[in-house]
């Protein structure tokens, strides 16, 4: 508030136009007084005129910030202009949003495909949960038990003909490998045997469903992703929250506009508007509450019949002079647009 009321009252010399205006019609009044005058037998009280410097608001007024930095895209409603609740007042550039939304689409669709061959993957784990090694290991145990019983009395007997000489050593140490190689064949089904009594089945089947569930949390973790950046397209829009006037700061289309910057002010005016003023520390006990004053716009020349409600106590130093705020209600009917936050001079006669 003191920042505004910094740049009303330093807004004085672009009030000259106005204050001009101001003094014409009181030097026509002090001529009617004065033609008055003569034609009465008694002299009226005398009374001057003190000015303040101030600017039009609604009932209240509440500023939309955009929460990203972006360019504007696109301007629904322009500066003094009236909107419903939940007009879209203006929109920004949600180009970078709509970049992440489409990656996040595409992977999405990418996991879904993934979860589909995992969640087949399982099913034939189901059905056939061993790999081809392990699928008949019992019976591959038996079949080399039987081969290693064999090799072995083969070798034990060409070992005792090769010690009487009726078979060549090479013979002999050919039956001796092969029984070598049928009793690591038997260890190695034994040990795959031992292996699908500790569980290898079903930990083949908890394996293929735990891929999918993680498959599945991956999937929902994008899936809330991309809500929530659905979502963030709210923040690319300036939404009225209610009935009433705007001022907007974001007229230009393709401007850029920071993050967290005024992009908007809303004014309620369904009680009716108001003028902020600012008058001299030497004046406002001039102005109790329901003093009448004029109000004279800047901006769109038009002129307002005053009614004081409020007198702040609150100081405000600008050079050498102190100021108070001082609140007056619009009493005389305003036009259809009407310049919010339009600057002007306030006068008020006083004895």
């Amino acid at each position: 508030m003191k920042k505004i009321a910094i740049c009303v009252l330093c807004a004085v010399a672009g009030a000259a136009a106005a204050w001009g205006v101001c003094q014409n019609l009181c030097a026509n009044k002090k001529a009617a007084v004065s033609e008055s005058a003569q034609k009465q037998t008694v002299p009226e009280k005398k009374k001057k005129v003190i000015t303040g410097y101030g600017y039009i608001r609604g009932y209240s007024a509440t500023t939309l910030r955009n929460k990203y930095a972006a360019f504007v895209k696109k301007v629904y409603f322009y500066s003094d202009a009236k909107v419903k609740k939940g007009d879209c007042i203006l929109e920004y550039d949600d180009f970078d949003l709509r970049k992440k939304i489409i990656t996040t689409e595409n992977s999405i669709a990418n996991l879904k495909r993934e979860l589909e061959h995992l969640q087949t993957q399982l099913e034939l784990t189901l059905l056939d949960p061993l790999p081809s090694d392990y699928r008949h290991v019992t019976l591959k145990t038996r079949r080399a038990k039987e081969l290693l019983d064999r090799s072995e009395r083969e070798y034990l007997a060409y070992k005792t003909l090769y010690a009487s000489k009726s078979v060549s050593e090479l013979d002999m140490r050919s039956k001796k490998q092969a029984y070598e190689d049928a009793h690591a064949a038997y260890e190695i089904a034994v040990a795959d045997q031992a292996k699908v009594k500790k569980g290898l089945r079903e930990l083949r089947i908890k394996q293929a469903q735990q891929d999918v569930e993680a498959c599945k949390t991956k999937l929902a973790g994008l899936e809330k992703e991309l809500q929530i950046l659905n979502e963030e397209r709210k923040f690319y829009k300036i939404i009225s929250p209610y009935d009433g006037i705007i001022v907007t700061n974001s007229d230009t289309v393709y401007a850029w506009n920071n993050a967290a910057v005024s992009a908007a002010v809303i004014h309620k005016i369904h009680k009716g508007y108001y003028i902020y003023s600012y008058f001299e520390e030497k004046d406002i006990v001039h102005i109790p509450d329901g003093t009448p004053g004029k109000f004279y716009s800047t901006d769109d020349g038009q002129s307002y019949d005053l009614k004081s409600f409020e007198v702040s106590s609150s100081r405000t130093a600008v050079g050498e002079k102190v100021y108070h705020l001082v609140k007056f209600r619009v009493l005389s009917p305003v036009g259809k647009r009407v310049s919010m936050e339009g600057n002007g001079i306030i006068t008020v006669e006083v004895p």
